[in-house]
Parts: C-alpha cells; structure tokens; sequence
C-alpha cells in the first residue's frame, strides 16, 4: 500500500464528512472537467466563478485554449503523486475529498425530489446544495473505483445522479469518465481529448467560444441569485465512458 493510500485510510471519509457539514447551505457548481465550485446564498454564483477564473482575458467568452488551459490546471491538481496520471488512488480521493457530491444520487434527494437543481430534461428533481447522505459518503473506498463503470439499469437517469446534479453535462462522475479504455486511470491523452469533447458539446452555435447565454440554465428561482446561463437543457452524456 502506498503511503498516499495509507494517509487515506487514516481518516475514511473524513475530509468529505467535514466539506459536507460546512457547505449544507452551499451552492454547487461542478465544472465541465469536474472542478466542485462552492459558494454561499447571497454570493456570487459558483458557475459564475467557473466562468470568470476559466475566462482569461476576461472578455466574456471562453475559447477552446482557455477552456484546456483551465481543464489542464485541474488535472494537475488531481495529480497527487506528479506521475503524468490520474491513478486509481487519485480518482478515489477526487470522489472521497474533492468533490464528494459524485457519490450522491437520487437517494439522496428529499421524498419526490422536489429541491430546485437544474432544468432537467426529465423532469426529475435535483437540488443544487452541497450535499450526499451519511451512508453515500463513506460507502466508498479505493477497491470500488470500477462501480463507475456499472451498466445502469433501464431507469437510470444521469441527470439525477453524483456530480450531474450540479454540472452542465450529463455525468455523474466527470474525472472517470475521460479513462475510456477502463484502466483506472486517466491520462494526458484522455483527459485532453475529454476536454475537447465536452467544449463541443457545451458550444451551441458552433463558433468555438462559450459565452454564458449559450451554457445551460442551472437552478431555480428560489435561490439567491440567479444563474447566467440561458442556453436550454444540458447536453447528455459526452466526453469520456459510454455514450
């Protein structure tokens, strides 16, 4: 066992029960590439936060290169141990410490799920706030990577399970996701052609830039702000796994 592994196994769960019970009230934005985005009502929305540190030049539009540049900063920080890879160890920390709303899913949603999240294709519920239940949080450890690569059943719906609940994308476990050839690691490769593949799927009018009025509309009017973007449903699932 490595000493990354032996460090995670010190604390099960713990960073990401700590996270949770801090961010309660939070609202979530988790970027297209699986960056977890947090703020409180009355702030700044979180996908607003994406968009300005991802806009470079602050022009209002986010191009391709901006897009990888960003995509590229968080890869490195998924790269614990600096080996030019997201391992199986790193994935689980991403999902167990970073971004712990992957775990979450319909379950987790109050009875008839009817918390405000995203404009859903069908219509489910979904509720932006930071949050998974005590069991979903600490069900995972390193030996359970490949769960996400179990075929769902007929009535999965993606919309409604782990990080899609907070993102623009149909995908519940973003970082994953990129590894498409199943060997519990992402690479430079898979991550970058992930990252192209999301861009596309995310530029409606095709002109290689994304500007908020085309990005999907996250939330609901109960919240404290209102989110920016104006661009519809959300694409299903793109870069990276099944399709």
């Amino acid at each position: 066992m490595t000493n990354f592994a032996r460090m995670r196994r010190g604390l099960p769960g713990a960073a990401a029960m700590l996270l949770l019970a801090g961010s309660a009230q939070a609202l979530t934005f988790i970027s297209p590439m699986g960056e977890p985005f947090r703020t409180q009502p009355g702030e700044k929305a979180p996908e607003e936060v994406w968009f300005e540190r991802a806009d470079a030049n602050k022009d209002g539009k986010i191009t391709l290169a901006e897009f990888m540049i960003d995509a590229g900063r968080f890869f490195r920080l998924l790269d614990v141990n600096h080996d030019g890879q997201v391992g199986a160890e790193e994935i689980q920390h991403y999902e167990d410490d970073i971004a712990p709303e992957t775990l979450g899913g319909a379950g987790d949603l109050p009875a008839g799920g009817q918390s405000g999240g995203h404009g859903k294709r069908h219509g489910g519920g979904g509720s932006r706030r930071g949050r998974v239940s005590h069991d979903t949080a600490i069900a995972a450890d390193e030996d359970n990577v490949t769960d996400t690569y179990l075929k769902p059943d007929e009535h999965y719906d993606a919309a409604n399970v782990g990080a899609a609940r907070f993102s623009y994308l149909d995908l519940p476990e973003p970082v994953a996701a990129a590894d498409v050839n199943f060997d519990r690691a992402v690479s430079p490769r898979e991550y970058v052609d992930a990252a192209r593949l999301r861009f596309d799927a995310l530029d409606a009018n095709h002109d290689g830039l994304l500007t908020r009025d085309e990005l999907p509309h996250l939330g609901g009017g109960h919240f404290d702000h209102r989110p920016q973007g104006h661009g519809g449903d959300r694409p299903h699932r793109v870069g990276g796994g099944s399709q």
